[in-house]
């Protein structure tokens, strides 16, 4: 059964009525806010989380099924990362499984002849919708939403919200997320939002993040000495990496398929700014698709750390991360 995305978002309750959800597209952000939606309003539930690898190296998944929880009667199923090479086995488990639990299939892009996809879309139990990229306007109406409440917020400061984070949903909620925190009485003053956005910090953490990708350890420490981590930062720091390590990710899954880096680095999209193309052409040697794996789980980790303890000196957690990152690009395949 097909659906809309935007219905979703507005909703999420409309998919308790299906026993299993695929949701695909190259809209990152949109299907953050989706899953960090269910499991917000799933909170008595287990909530389990797998990437397609895991599932096709072993039965975890089958076994989760199988297996009672002991803590909790109901159970959040999200598959990661999910392709039709896993198509047998999620049909064998949506079959099986009761209904105290749900599945929760996410995917990038899907061509019309994939069969997660035509399964899922002709299936009137089961709920399909795509993610696709967000436009100017459609990013005008997420912050507009999200501040809604907020006096002070004009045209200007919300293209300037949007502009600083390079059109990516999931650094706009961060720093949406951080005028709330700053503007308790909900009014905004235009040379505060200024520094609390803080342009110049954001381009600093860029450039750490790419030397940490590049593996340069030489220049590594020197940049963690010269550039300031802020702790009530660590989450866009976060997104900011996870960011582009998923870009070196969907990268490297094209270039299986076209064998060319620079037909896809040309074509991607959203597209990639040009002064970027060259640092991600020697990120992409230090990375193939098992170390990135590997390091979206430990992205994953540390922010469930974060927000787990709220005490936590998340700057040292953060550079002791980007010191993993540096030591993960550094090792050979």
């Amino acid at each position: 059964m097909i659906i809309k995305s935007y219905i979703v978002e507005q909703n999420i309750d409309i998919l308790k009525e299906y026993k299993g959800t695929l949701i695909y597209g190259e809209n990152i952000g949109i299907k953050d806010d989706i899953k960090e939606k269910i499991i917000e309003k799933n909170k008595n539930c287990e909530i389990i989380n797998f990437f397609e690898i895991n599932i096709l190296k072993n039965n975890l998944l089958h076994e989760s099924i199988a297996n009672q929880s002991l803590f909790t009667e109901k159970k959040i199923i999200f598959i990661q990362e999910a392709s039709d090479k896993i198509f047998d086995k999620v049909i064998e488990c949506l079959e099986k499984k009761n209904n105290d639990i749900k599945i929760y299939i996410i995917a990038d892009s899907l061509e019309k002849k994939s069969k997660l996809r035509a399964y899922f879309e002709k299936e009137k139990n089961l709920a399909i919708f795509p993610c696709y990229e967000d436009s100017e306007k459609t990013l005008l109406y997420y912050v507009s939403k999200e501040l809604k409440n907020f006096k002070g917020i004009t045209g200007e400061i919300t293209n300037l919200i949007i502009q600083n984070s390079n059109m990516d949903r999931r650094i706009i909620k961060s720093e949406i997320t951080k005028i709330k925190d700053f503007f308790l009485k909900k009014e905004i003053n235009k040379e505060q939002i200024l520094e609390i956005l803080n342009v110049k910090n954001n381009s600093d953490f860029d450039k750490l993040r790419d030397k940490a990708l590049m593996g340069e350890k030489s220049k590594i420490n020197k940049l963690l000495s010269e550039t300031e981590i802020l702790r009530d930062e660590a989450l866009f720091y976060l997104n900011n990496l996870n960011y582009r390590v998923m870009r070196l990710y969907e990268i490297i899954k094209v270039h299986r398929i076209n064998n060319d880096y620079d037909y896809t680095l040309d074509n991607l999209r959203p597209p990639i700014f040009w002064k970027d193309k060259p640092i991600i052409r020697e990120q992409l040697k230090k990375w193939n698709q098992k170390k990135i794996e590997s390091m979206l789980l430990r992205i994953a980790e540390t922010e469930i750390l974060i927000k787990k303890n709220s005490n936590l000196n998340s700057d040292v957690i953060i550079k002791d991360l980007l010191i993993s990152v540096t030591d993960q690009a550094s090792t050979s395949y």
